[in-house]
C-alpha cells in the first residue's frame, strides 16, 4: 500500500503554506508558525510535501535556491539531552541528505549553497562542545545515540565550564549570517511523540536559538491538546491568576497557527489500497460511487494514520479468512466494522435498526456527527413494503444497493431477533458465501486485538 499517495486533497493546504513561508521571505521576516492538528491527521506527510517542494524554489535575483531547508524530528534526536545541539545536529543531518540529491547540471548551481551551509553549521556545532570538553560534535554524534551515560556526562561538563547564554548568542550570530544568504526554513515534527519533559525543553530552546532572527522561519506541527497537556505536566493545571496560563505560555513560542483538518477523501485511494480492492469485483457500476460516498464520510472522522492502519489490519483479516474473490460490499461491511470499533460504537446489533430508535446512549458515546452519518447510511438501506396484502402494517426490507446488502450482513451477524431487516430480497448463493465471509471476519477479528 503506497502511502506517498495524497488521499486528501492537501494540495490546497500545501499550497497555501508554500505562499505564508514565500511572503515572509520577500520582507525577510523571522516567524515562528505552527501546522496544528490532531494525531494521525497528516501533518507529516504535509510538511515532507511542503519541504519538497521549497527545496526546489528558485529566486527570482539569483536563479539559485531560495532556501535553506532543515528538518528537525524531535523524537529522533532525543537521545540528546540537550535539544540545542540536536537541533544543530539535525540541521547538518539535512544538509548531508540533500548533497546525495544533487547532481549533474543542478550541482553546479547549488553546490556553493550547501557546501557554504554545511561549513557554517559545522563551526556552530563546534561552538557547543569543541576546545571546551575535548569532544567534537561531528564525530560524536554517531557514539551518543547508544551511550545516554557519556551524553549526560558531557553536559554536566558543558553547564559548569561554559556560559550557555553566551553560546546562544554565538550560535544566533552565525545562523543570521547564513540567512542572509537565503531564507532558512526549519521544520519541526514529532513534537507531540516526545515526553512533557522534553518537548517543553524543546520549545524553550527553539525560542533561545531562533526568535528575533531575521529571514529564518520556524514550522512546527503540533498537536495543540497533547502540547497544552505537556505544560500541565510541566506547570500544573491552571487554578487561579497565579498559574500558568497555557495559552499565554505558547504564544511565546508560536505566532500563528494554520490548522490541518482532516481532509476530503479524493479517488487515490483505490490506488492507494490497491492490494485490498483487488480482492474484491464491482457487479453494478453504481457500487463504485457509493463505495467513495461511503468512505469519505467514515475515514474523515478517523484520521490518516488510523485509516492506514485499518485498512492494513482488514487485508490482512480478509485474506486470512477468504481466498475467494468476493463482491465489494464485503469490503465496505468490513470497513465499516472497524470504523464503529473505532468509534467505540460497541452495540453492533443496533446498526441494522439505527434509524428505529433514539439510541442516546450510543449517540452520546460517539457522537451526534458521527451517529447523522450511519443514520444517512440506514436510511439508503432501507424500502418500506406492505406486509401483505389487506394489511396496513409496514415492513422495511434491505434494499439490493451497497447500502443495503452491508446493512444485510450486520442484520444477519449481530441482530438475533426475526426481523423483516434480516429477510432481505430471494437472497442468491453468492450473498451466502459472502456472509459467511463477513460472519468469519468478525469472527477473527475477536482474536486480533
Amino acid at each position: 500500500m503506497d502511502k506517498r499517495l495524497d488521499l486528501l486533497n492537501r494540495e490546497e493546504f500545501v499550497e497555501n503554506v508554500i505562499k505564508i513561508v514565500n511572503q515572509l521571505s520577500d520582507i525577510k521576516r523571522g516567524c515562528c508558525f505552527a501546522i496544528e492538528g490532531g494525531w494521525g491527521v497528516g501533518k507529516t506527510f504535509v510538511i515532507e510535501k511542503i519541504e519538497d517542494r521549497l527545496k526546489v524554489f528558485l529566486s527570482e535575483e539569483t536563479n539559485s535556491d531560495r532556501y535553506f531547508v532543515f528538518h528537525y524530528n524531535c523524537w529522533q534526536h532525543d537521545y540528546y539531552e540537550e535539544p540545542a545541539v540536536a537541533i544543530i545536529s539535525a540541521m547538518l543531518a539535512s544538509i548531508r541528505e540533500d548533497e546525495v540529491l544533487v547532481n549533474g547540471e543542478a550541482e553546479r548551481i547549488i553546490k556553493a549553497g550547501y557546501e557554504f551551509v554545511g561549513e557554517e553549521l559545522k563551526k556552530i556545532a563546534g561552538l557547543y562542545i569543541e576546545n571546551k570538553i575535548g569532544i567534537n560534535l561531528i564525530s560524536w554524534a554517531e557514539d551518543i545515540k547508544n551511550n545516554k551515560e557519556i551524553n549526560q556526562k558531557a553536559e554536566n561538563e558543558f553547564d559548569e565550564m561554559f556560559n550557555f547564554s553566551q553560546t546562544i548568542e554565538k550560535v544566533r550570530k552565525k545562523l543570521q549570517e547564513i540567512a542572509e544568504e537565503r531564507t532558512i526554513v526549519l521544520f519541526v515534527d514529532e513534537l507531540d511523540r516526545c515526553i512533557p519533559q522534553y518537548a517543553i525543553k524543546v520549545l524553550e530552546r527553539l525560542h533561545h536559538i531562533f526568535y528575533g532572527l531575521d529571514n529564518v522561519v520556524v514550522i512546527m506541527a503540533i498537536d495543540r491538546k497533547q502540547l497544552e497537556h505537556s505544560v500541565e505536566e510541566m506547570f500544573g493545571v491552571r487554578k487561579d491568576e497565579s498559574s500558568i496560563d497555557i495559552e499565554k505560555y505558547l504564544k511565546k513560542f508560536i505566532d500563528f497557527s494554520v490548522v490541518l483538518d482532516n481532509g476530503i477523501l479524493n479517488e487515490s485511494y483505490r490506488e492507494k489500497y490497491k492490494v485490498y480492492f483487488d480482492k474484491f469485483m464491482v457487479v453494478q457500476e453504481v457500487d463504485k460511487e457509493d463505495i467513495t460516498n461511503i468512505l469519505s464520510k467514515l475515514f474523515p472522522t478517523i484520521g490518516i494514520r488510523e485509516q492506514e492502519k485499518l485498512m492494513e489490519k482488514a487485508n490482512m483479516v480478509h485474506s486470512l479468512v477468504c481466498n475467494e474473490t468476493m463482491d465489494i460490499s464485503v469490503l465496505v461491511f468490513e470497513v465499516l466494522y472497524e470504523v464503529l470499533k473505532i468509534w467505540k460504537f460497541r452495540d453492533l446489533q443496533y446498526v441494522a435498526t439505527i434509524n428505529d430508535g433514539r439510541y442516546t446512549i450510543i449517540e452520546e458515546r460517539i457522537g451526534k456527527y458521527k451517529m447523522d452519518i450511519l443514520k444517512s447510511f440506514g436510511e439508503k438501506a432501507y424500502s418500506n413494503v406492505s406486509a401483505a396484502y389487506g394489511q396496513e402494517k409496514i415492513l422495511k426490507v434491505a434494499n439490493s444497493n451497497m447500502y443495503g446488502r452491508v446493512f444485510w450482513y450486520f442484520a444477519n451477524i449481530f441482530y438475533h431477533q426475526k426481523v423483516p431487516y434480516a429477510g432481505i430480497f430471494d437472497v442468491e448463493e453468492q450473498m451466502r458465501r459472502e456472509l459467511k465471509t463477513a460472519k468469519k471476519y468478525c469472527k477473527f477479528c475477536e482474536m486480533v486485538k
